[in-house]
């Protein structure tokens, strides 16, 4: 008895129909139709009945009416719709077999249907039972195997039975047991498999050679052989189940029973073997490897069989027993159709087998905690991968339960991208599971499905463990680097690996990275300004406006020198691509580069270092803007740019910083920091800011300098203002010197200064100057001159001092008063005529004694027209004129004009007062306004 080890289980479900039709009582014979939709029996009284789906049957006699006549073999052939029959006499051994073939659709149909009959000769003289028989899906070929050991071969068009062709291809001294052909994908060459009791052949049909290849000298039994779907031979024997190729024997599958039936079912081979007295095989169900198949068998093995045999479904791609039960009385056939196993049994029983969901075995796997056949059965189901790393989640949590961490560890392994991380994750954070974890967040990286939170976890591992070598491995052995090396570095940069956060940097370009490597952690200076200097301008702006402080604390020239450079490249490339192409696109380029190039940005860099911040400014002053036509054309943010450079310069100047570098090429006298800022602002190519410059100068005290910013502005007020406060004679004199006969109205301040001031040298000589200058130009009436002289109590000037000037006012007063009174007299004789010839005109009468028209001039007559101005005129001559004379029209129409004007300026009040106080006299101002009359034009409201 064989006592098998390969798990059982029941996944197919089984169903004895009951209320058949009489067809299956007493049959001989089951059939498969091959996918035909149809299942054949034949019964002992030579009847063939097709059942299809519904179970109804339709019969037909297939045999002849000779007693012991009956079907031996079917075979449907599916391709042509045909059923090759095998008709033998039982009762007599000299019977010849008789092949038919029935068309199965006309047997469908009608009831009255003739086969073909395959004529062929007996190989011997002597007749033997057809033991095998098989033919080509076109019925081109069939192959006659007896148990005489003869293999016949029949060819040409047998379906018609026309020129057909038969040859032996072997004698065999024993028994042929099995026949099939396989044709290749041509279909061009056809092979015949062939099996009897000692021997397994393989025949070559599509041509004249007929010496078989013997595949191995063992053979099987009748009905233990099939071709499955790769078109290999599948031969089972008592001791293991063998795939045969045409090139020889291949793999087998141990599995220790007497077999009588082989059939297969999609990827399930469907075994009948001899059941022991029992009824039923004794089973292993030990949990053994689940890959390894293992036959437990003794030499002496003692069956004692009966009418039972037991019906196996083996699973040979996962390697189990998917069913296994007795059936009574043996298995008569097996049928395979609609989608089901179909069992014939000796006593007439039908059962029905149905394959169980995938769920439902599933289901058994987990409760027998089978998780590795789950897998293995769902990825062989063709299981999509969220539903096979499922069942991996269910085998990890299981062995996690079962503390065998790092076996569920590679479980959980083959979840990933289905299940969520962070689930796993979470169940390995203790610090004694931490190389569990490293490996799933390495497998984690290999499948690119990692994060920055997952990579910052891995290297934390891997700092943690202090496995440096690890840590090198992951860094340096990827080719695809699938993790984020943003944060791969700075891990390895916080837990102080600073060379493998070195090299990740420079391997990919890392470059702020790099330098804040290079300058923060390692203090590298000198490398990281090497480094610097093979970036691009922009680059090394960026880089440097972040490390500049920390690289100008170490080394400050080097970097002061790079700093320049930086700015000078990045300034003449925005020049150069605004010349290059004038559009608004480069102007969007230069935009775009401006504030990763600004000098402005870098400024705050030298906060702790104001020496080389004014070394800087000089070599930037000196080569981008110290000639003036490089300051012709800037853009507005290089023209800031250059503003601020000044400004701060000049600030640092003032604040007595000196620059330790020189920007001459020749060596000069040094200069101090505020000679530096004179010449600064008396640089005519210096553009700072004129408001700031004053304050810094003025909040330093730098007189000097705020002068020259006077100067500079052409403000020479302030700048005498400004000699007057710091009583600075000597400036005030050249500065009177060089203005004073453009701006005389400079002298009246100095008179002021002067006035107040008696105790300066040669103060009578400057008083003089600034009396004849205010006298020459009349800028201001002697009333004032005099409070001006006298008016305050440090007034130390004598009457000596201004005799000359007071008599010369006082004749030139004299002189006016004389003309003025002339002037009235003269209006008031004028003012008596022009009263008097009003008062004639309107009480006297006038006498016109002109005879002559004043425009023509000729003789007046009648009609005429005479005015009160003496002036007559033809009426021909008026025209339309009006009543107004002519010669006299002009100079009325100014004096009309006049008189309306001053009616205007009598309402214009502001401009009047605007006047007044403008003016040094302002009597004269009153005086000339009452002159124009201006109460004539007023009027009287009614209130």
């Amino acid at each position: 008895m064989a006592s098998f080890q390969l798990r059982q289980f029941h996944f197919f479900k089984r169903e004895s129909l009951e209320d058949l039709p009489e067809a299956f009582k007493q049959p001989e014979l089951l059939l498969c139709s091959n996918g035909g939709d149809l299942i054949f029996i034949a019964d002992s009284d030579g009847s063939i009945h097709i059942v299809n789906r519904s179970f109804i049957v339709r019969s037909f006699v297939a045999t002849s009416d000779v007693p012991g006549t009956r079907i031996t073999q079917m075979l449907h052939i599916h391709e042509t719709r045909t059923l090759l029959t095998i008709e033998e006499n039982v009762s007599t051994a000299s019977s010849r077999p008789i092949i038919k073939l029935w068309p199965v659709d006309k047997l469908l149909r009608q009831t009255d249907v003739q086969p073909v009959t395959v004529k062929y000769q007996q190989p011997t003289s002597t007749p033997h039972p057809l033991t095998a028989v098989a033919a080509t899906p076109s019925i081109s070929q069939i192959a006659l195997g007896f148990a005489g050991g003869h293999i016949v071969l029949i060819r040409g068009n047998i379906a018609k039975s026309k020129s057909t062709k038969q040859r032996t291809l072997h004698v065999a001294p024993e028994p042929v047991t099995n026949l099939h052909f396989i044709s290749d994908d041509t279909g061009t060459s056809t092979t015949l498999f062939a099996t009897t009791t000692a021997q397994t052949l393989a025949f070559d049909t599509s041509g004249s050679k007929s010496d078989p290849s013997i595949l191995e000298e063992r053979g099987c039994g009748i009905g233990c052989s099939l071709v499955n779907d790769d078109n290999e031979l599948i031969v089972a024997r008592d001791e293991a189940i063998y795939v045969y190729t045409t090139e020889g024997r291949g793999p087998c599958f141990a599995f220790d029973a007497p077999k009588v039936l082989i059939r297969r079912f999609r990827h399930y081979l469907l075994l009948a073997t001899a059941a022991p007295s029992s009824m039923a095989p004794t089973m292993d169900h030990s949990k053994d490897d689940d890959d390894d198949i293992h036959l437990d068998s003794t030499d002496s093995r003692v069956y004692s069989y009966n009418d039972a045999t037991t019906f196996t479904i083996l699973d040979t791609k996962n390697k189990l027993v998917a069913y296994t039960g007795v059936i009574a009385g043996g298995v008569r056939g097996v049928a395979i159709e609609w989608g089901s196993v179909f069992v014939l049994g000796g006593h007439g029983t039908l059962d029905h087998f149905s394959e169980k969901d995938l769920l439902e075995k599933l289901d058994i796997l987990y409760r027998q905690n089978l998780y590795p056949l789950a897998v293995k059965m769902a990825q062989n189901g063709n299981y999509d991968l969220a539903s096979v790393a499922g069942i991996y989640k269910k085998y990890g949590d299981w062995l996690y339960s079962k503390d065998d961490f790092d076996t569920a560890m590679s479980q959980y392994m083959q979840t990933i991208g289905y299940v969520e991380p962070s689930y796993i994750i979470r169940k390995y954070l203790d610090a004694q599971r931490l190389i569990s974890l490293a490996s799933y967040l390495q497998e984690l990286h290999t499948a690119g499905m990692a994060t920055s939170d997952h990579t910052t976890l891995l290297l934390n591992c891997y700092t943690k463990l202090r496995d440096e070598e690890k840590l090198n491995q992951f860094i340096h052995t990827q080719e695809d680097y699938q993790f984020d090396v943003d944060t791969a570095i700075h891990v390895c940069r916080q837990a102080g690996f600073y060379d493998q956060a070195l090299y990740l940097a420079d391997k990919f370009a890392k470059t702020g990275m790099y330098l804040k490597l290079k300058v923060e952690d390692q203090d590298d200076i000198k490398a990281a300004l090497e480094y610097m200097h093979k970036l691009g301008d922009s680059d090394a702006s960026v880089y440097l406006a972040e490390l500049g402080r920390r690289c100008l604390a170490s080394l400050p020239r080097e970097t002061t020198e790079l700093l320049v450079e930086v700015c000078i490249n990045g300034m003449n490339a925005r020049v150069g691509s605004g010349d290059k192409n004038g559009s608004g696109d480069s102007l969007r380029a230069s935009v775009a580069v401006a504030p990763m190039l600004s000098m402005r940005r870098i400024q705050h860099l030298f906060a702790d270092q104001p020496a080389w911040l004014a070394a800087f400014l000089e070599q930037v002053i000196a080569r981008r803007w110290q000639q003036p036509a490089s300051t012709v054309g800037l853009s507005e943010d290089e023209e800031n740019d250059m503003k601020s450079a000044w400004n701060t310069l000049l600030e640092l100047y003032l604040c007595g910083v000196e620059s330790p570098v020189s920007v001459s090429p020749q060596p000069t006298k040094k200069q101090a920091p505020k000679e530096r800022a004179l010449d600064l602002l008396r640089n005519s190519n210096a553009s700072f800011d004129w408001d700031r410059a004053y304050i810094l100068c003025a909040s330093n005290g730098f007189t000097e300098g705020i002068a020259a910013l006077y100067e500079q502005r052409g403000d020479v007020a302030a700048l005498l203002e400004l000699f007057i406060e710091h009583d600075d004679v000597g400036h005030m004199r050249s500065l009177l010197d060089k203005y004073g006969e453009e701006r005389p109205d400079l002298y009246i301040k100095a008179l002021h200064y002067f006035a107040r001031n008696p105790q300066l040298a040669d103060n009578e000589r400057l008083l003089s100057e600034c009396l004849a200058t205010i006298e020459k130009h009349n800028l201001m009436s002697p009333l004032r001159v005099l409070q001006a002289l006298g008016g305050s109590d440090r007034s130390g000037v004598t009457l000596g001092m201004v005799r000359g000037y007071i008599m010369r006012q006082i004749e030139a007063s004299t002189k006016r008063i004389h003309d003025n009174e002339k002037a009235i007299a003269s209006y008031a004789n004028e003012y008596m005529t022009h009263h008097d010839n009003m008062e004639a005109l309107k009480t006297k009468p006038v006498v016109f004694q002109s005879t002559k028209c004043t425009s023509c001039m000729a003789p007046l007559d009648l009609p005429s027209v005479h005015f009160l101005c003496k002036h007559s005129y033809h009426q021909r001559c008026l025209g339309d004129i009006g009543d107004s004379c002519p010669k006299c029209q002009v100079e009325n129409q100014m004096l009309e004009d006049q008189r309306r004007r001053q009616e205007l300026a009598a309402k214009q009040h502001d401009a009047f007062f605007n006047k007044l106080q403008a003016s040094d006299d302002g009597f004269e101002v009153v005086a000339s306004w009452f002159s124009k009359n201006p109460f004539a034009f007023t009027r009287l409201v009614d209130q």
